[in-house]
């Protein structure tokens, strides 16, 4: 098993639509590649982590590298885990523009302060730590029950 986590800054503000559209064809796609992982954006930056084969991972790291939706990508980390750490997320997603993220223990001051490109790419395991509170504070995102189209939907934070 295989990960990688990186930040990176969108060249535009991503609307509702555009984050939706985007989770949309990463869920799609990630469930035909066995790829799992979590994706959180806040004031035009992203941070995300993708798991599975090294293969396909690093497969489509390279497809996100030339997305051009984003620019300042940064691999933060590039390694072997001994096991999926989001097993049932084909992407799970959280827009931190719009959720209330404040009740996450511990990363209040992260979250208001340092969510930056800059800072992450110097703390690397608190980027880590953060995709993996998220985790354990939102349910799973596959069974889609709560997930509507882009055209239909209204939900603030996707699921």
């Amino acid at each position: 098993m295989f990960h990688i986590i990186y930040v990176s800054t969108a060249v535009e503000p991503m609307s509702k639509r555009d984050l939706m559209e985007l989770l949309h064809t990463s869920r799609v796609n990630n469930k035909s590649n066995r790829v799992t992982g979590m994706l959180l954006y806040k004031n035009d930056f992203f941070i995300q982590v993708i798991e599975g084969d090294e293969t396909r991972v690093t497969e489509l790291m390279a497809t996100i590298k030339n997305d051009t939706r984003h620019k300042n990508i940064d691999i933060l980390r590039e390694e072997y885990i001994q096991s999926r750490e989001f097993p049932d997320w084909t992407m799970g997603f959280q827009n931190l523009d719009a959720a209330d993220y404040l009740k996450i223990p511990g990363f209040t001051k992260i979250l208001e302060n340092n969510f930056k490109p800059e800072y992450f790419t110097e703390h690397a395991t608190e980027a880590h730590a953060l995709l993996l509170a998220f985790k354990r504070n939102t349910k799973s995102n596959d069974s889609h029950k709560n997930y509507q189209s882009p055209e239909n939907n209204t939900d603030q934070s996707p699921e």
